[in-house]
């Protein structure tokens, strides 16, 4: 057995979240070590994913180089009903470049980062966690004592299960709560084909098409050929729950009914939490991001941008107080975990909601929404930006319209709108302090406007 002197963070996942971490504090003259299960460049997403400017501009993070604006969208409802966005501010960027980026970030201000390691174990000393274990590849053990462990692993958790503060607070997500998605960039087979399909859909080469509940209420597929008709992108997600099947099959069935699509280049599949921020994610001596702390964009499951802000937002909250010498310590995480709940929870939690919603209406309700103007060119851009939406007073008379003529569809859909708006201001008055009975008085008063939590 080996051991290494104190550290001040360890950083348990080397995907974007864990990464962005590690650049955070080390940039910041922390003394920084990064785990990772697999080699280090073979971290996180290895796919192309969608992100917006101003994640990165919070974050304090170059926005990615790499990345290609979507430009012109067309969205397109299960009847074919749809409309075009002439400005999507959403960029494709190559998670590969990213995570490298991030981690040689990480690096130059003198972040160890340790690959190929099993069996992370953390130790508590009263109350708090104070020791990392892990095994190399070749077996050897070696113990660290840090001030912080940061969990980035991912859904499953690694260390969040290992600490009992977070039993309550972090239960399982269920396969209703679940996405499973998949992306992959391909060559393209047939130009002519390409171009048939982009035409059929009133789009060109370098436009994307995206089709909302073509499998179930919340499934997407969304289709975008390079302007050189070279390479075409395609991204397919459904709720793993569901009869609809999952991302990866039904990408084969895309490709089945699209000839023209050819042999893929590269990408990836994966299972994506969906539902609202945990309440709690952070304990002595530890703190949650990303997937591992359902840190998630629930309409259409990126976590990417969300993720960086909130490694900023911790490194942050434990550098600058007054007890900055100990980034681990309780009040500075609480601070973290007020923080970024005050400023996004609320607009996370909202969207969880709408997100059920789709669920439940399926895909003859989603046909239904484009129809009466519910799902439009406004919303469409604000769930884009990762934003909330409230329609401007100009616009409720002509939605008033198209609900009071499906009444139906208004019995759903109004409750649901109603509580998203009361959840999107909930999370104004989450405790400040350290506190866990007003947290729990306070959950209590969330989950009466946003249901059960554990989905």
């Amino acid at each position: 057995m080996s051991s290494t002197p104190s550290v001040d963070v360890v950083v348990v996942g080397a995907g974007t979240a864990g990464a962005g971490v590690a650049l955070q504090f080390a940039r910041r003259g922390r003394r920084v070590v990064v785990l990772e299960q697999r080699a280090a460049d073979k971290g996180g997403a290895r796919w192309d994913n969608g992100v917006v400017r101003w994640h990165f501009d919070r974050a304090g993070i170059d926005f990615p180089g790499a990345s290609s604006a979507r430009r012109r969208t067309v969205m397109v409802g299960p009847d074919g009903t749809g409309f075009t966005l002439d400005d999507n501010p959403v960029h494709d960027a190559d998670m590969r470049a990213l995570g490298a980026d991030l981690l040689d970030g990480a690096r130059s201000h003198g972040a160890e980062v340790v690959d190929h390691v099993r069996d992370v174990r953390v130790d508590l000393r009263d109350g708090r966690v104070r020791t990392v274990r892990h095994r190399s590849g070749d077996g050897t053990e070696r113990v660290l004592d840090a001030s912080l462990v940061v969990d980035a692993s991912g859904r499953n958790g690694v260390v969040r299960r290992q600490v009992p503060a977070f039993d309550h607070w972090c239960p399982e997500v269920t396969p209703a709560g679940l996405c499973s998605a998949a992306q992959y960039a391909h060559e393209v087979a047939d130009a002519g084909g390409a171009i048939a399909f982009l035409e059929s859909h009133g789009a060109a080469p370098g436009d994307t098409v995206t089709f909302l509940g073509f499998a179930g209420g919340f499934s997407a597929l969304a289709v975008s050929v390079t302007e050189d008709l070279r390479t075409v992108s395609v991204l397919t997600g459904t709720l793993g729950a569901r009869e609809w099947g999952t991302g990866p099959s039904l990408m084969s069935l895309v490709r089945a009914r699209n000839r023209w699509i050819g042999a893929p280049e590269f990408g990836g599949a994966g299972l994506i939490p969906l539902r609202r921020p945990y309440a709690r994610f952070t304990a002595p001596g530890v703190a949650l991001v990303g997937d591992a702390a359902c840190q998630m964009f629930p309409a259409h499951g990126s976590g990417i941008g969300i993720a960086l802000v909130a490694g900023a937002m911790l490194a942050e909250a434990t550098t600058e107080g007054a007890d900055g010498d100990d980034v681990g310590a309780p009040d500075a995480l609480w601070r973290y975990q007020a923080a970024f709940l005050r400023e996004h929870g609320g607009t996370l939690a909202a969207y969880d909601l709408i997100r059920r919603l789709s669920s439940r209406l399926g895909t003859a309700g989603i046909a239904q929404m484009f129809r009466a103007g519910l799902v439009g060119p406004d919303s469409a851009l604000a769930g884009l930006r990762q934003e909330w939406w409230s329609p401007p007073p100009g616009d409720l008379p002509r939605l008033a319209a198209g609900l009071a003529s499906r009444p139906g569809l208004a019995a759903r859909v109004l409750p649901s709108l109603a509580r998203s708006s009361a959840a999107h201001r909930a999370y104004a008055s989450y405790p400040e302090a350290p506190d866990e009975a007003a947290l729990r008085r306070w959950e209590l008063r969330a989950d009466s406007v946003l249901g059960a939590a554990a989905i």
